[in-house]
């Protein structure tokens, strides 16, 4: 189940695949249609035990019944009906995407009750190989062949799928997530979505403007320093105009995958900021055109007429180290560094008599780290409430607290966190002033002082070898069967990913 059958299979304790034989041809489901609270009472009083699923599909929801496996279709007159309503929020339920059933209720007043299992969640947890959560996908795997293209069709099985899927979550030992983390947390998102966040589309339509006038200077500034007007947008057009009109040298910069050109993509654009005045004014325009295509003119689409607020979705199942993403739009993602993004996240507004309170932990991924890697250096100066990013640099320097500079301080807060990714000496000689000569020998100096992270690192790199994935301190596992690639690159990003998802997970 959740597992293609060409996928890498992880070695030591296998990934469990459970299967079932069934003829390419299994009979057609038949969908009742329940319109009348007689209907509806007479299909649920054939299950005495009470155990039902329920899934939405489109504008539709259907109900299926574990003793019977029947299937049927809930009308939307049927929602205001005080023994529907009774129903639905007294009972426990299987479910597919839980939220989407909440949200589908809700707008009948009515609060589901308990959701005991949610496939979506459950497969998510356990798809070793899979990104693809749908319950068509869920259905396919499961009883080995595509699954019908009428999704409803599938909702028999539903009670055999969640079977299948407990007995996995119990070999992978993720039961205890599974029921205290994930499935407490579906209905809380339900509240985030459906409370949104409220927009000042006034503020966002001067900035609008602001950031037009901008693009319109930057645009001449741009033409002026090329010495001729040309597509700024095109990358080829771009190239052509740094590399052949105004000869930037070119050496040390990757060229594009598709015509072999010089890549202007902005870490290239970064290492010429140096060289010519159009390399700084070309950054900018560009960071404003993405703020601005991206954010300023699009979220004043996307408010409620009805209440002035903005309603993202928070996705469970998308995010491999079982962090919460957000999408439309992205409010996760918005830059806080650049100050028109600052200016951006200005027009989220707290209504009246309120406040908005920005809640952060302190250094939360390098706690963790230093945890997980029992690094004594690290838990004492957080112990001791020193500045951890300072305390490395005078630790790998061999200089007092005092002695550190700023540029000493970046440079080992740069590491510290790199050290999260898997940073090698290339990436944090790029990311600051540092030769690569200098970056190596910062590294192993770094590791040098800090045992614990270098032995954590090594280590992670082993297990995840050995047994294919690796995992949170609560058991979120996360499957990477390229860390044993003969392909290097791939290789060297499976190792960034298996150092990175104990902690970020």
């Amino acid at each position: 189940l959740d597992q293609p059958q060409d996928a890498v299979q992880p070695k030591g304790e296998q990934a469990l695949l459970f299967s079932r034989n069934v003829s390419s041809e299994e009979r057609i489901t038949e969908i009742t249609v329940l319109s009348t609270a007689k209907e509806f009472s007479a299909f649920i009083s054939l299950d005495a035990g009470g155990r039902f699923a329920c899934a939405v599909e489109g504008k539709a929801l259907f109900l299926v019944n574990a003793k019977t496996s029947a299937v049927s279709k809930v009308l939307e007159n049927l929602f205001h009906e005080a023994s529907v309503k009774t129903f639905f929020q007294d009972n426990h339920f299987v479910c597919h995407d839980a939220k989407s059933a909440i949200h589908f209720l809700r707008r009948f007043g009515i609060e589901m009750g308990s959701c005991d299992f949610d496939t979506m969640i459950a497969s998510y947890l356990t798809g070793a190989f899979s990104r693809d959560f749908s319950y068509a996908g869920i259905a396919g795997r499961a009883l080995g062949r595509p699954a019908h293209s009428d999704i409803a069709q599938e909702f028999v099985h539903i009670f055999e799928i969640t079977s299948l899927l407990q007995k996995k979550l119990e070999a992978e030992h993720m039961q205890t997530i599974f029921l205290d983390t994930e499935l407490p947390i579906i209905r809380i998102l339900a509240d985030m979505e459906e409370e949104g966040v409220m927009v000042d589309p006034v503020f966002l339509k001067k900035l609008a403007k602001k950031i037009d006038g901008e693009l319109i200077t930057l645009t001449a500034a741009i033409y002026r320093e090329a010495g001729e007007e040309f597509n700024i947008n095109s990358p080829r057009q771009l190239s052509h105009i740094l590399f052949d009109v105004l000869e930037l040298a070119t050496a040390g910069l990757r060229k594009t995958a598709k015509g072999g050109v010089i890549s202007t993509g902005a870490a290239e654009l970064e290492k010429l900021k140096g060289l010519h005045p159009i390399v700084p004014h070309n950054l900018l325009y560009r960071e404003l055109t993405k703020l601005k295509t991206t954010y300023v003119d699009v979220l004043p689409t996307l408010i409620d007429v009805s209440d002035g607020r903005i309603h993202t979705t928070f996705n469970q199942t998308v995010a491999s180290t079982g962090r919460l993403s957000s999408s439309n739009p992205n409010l996760q993602n918005i830059p806080i560094m650049s100050a028109y993004g600052r200016e951006i996240r200005k027009s989220f507004i707290a209504p009246k008599g309120f406040l908005l309170c920005s809640f952060d932990y302190s250094q939360i991924e390098l706690r963790v780290a230093a945890h997980m890697a029992d690094d004594k250096k690290m838990i004492e100066a957080f112990q001791k409430g020193l500045d951890i990013h300072s305390m490395t640099a005078a630790s790998i320097y061999h200089i007092p607290l005092e002695k550190v500079t700023s540029e000493l301080r970046r440079a080992a807060k740069t590491l510290n966190f790199g050290i999260l990714y898997g940073m090698g000496a290339m990436a944090l000689a790029e990311s600051t002033d540092m030769s690569r000569e200098q970056a190596k020998k910062f590294i192993d100096d770094y590791f040098r002082e800090f045992a614990g992270v270098k032995k954590y690192v090594e280590s992670t790199k082993r297990f995840a070898e050995t047994h294919g994935y690796v995992e949170t301190l609560f058991g979120r596992r996360r499957y990477i069967p390229e860390i044993n690639s003969p392909n290097w690159q791939l290789k060297r990003e499976a190792e960034r990913m298996a150092i990175n998802m104990p902690i970020q997970g």
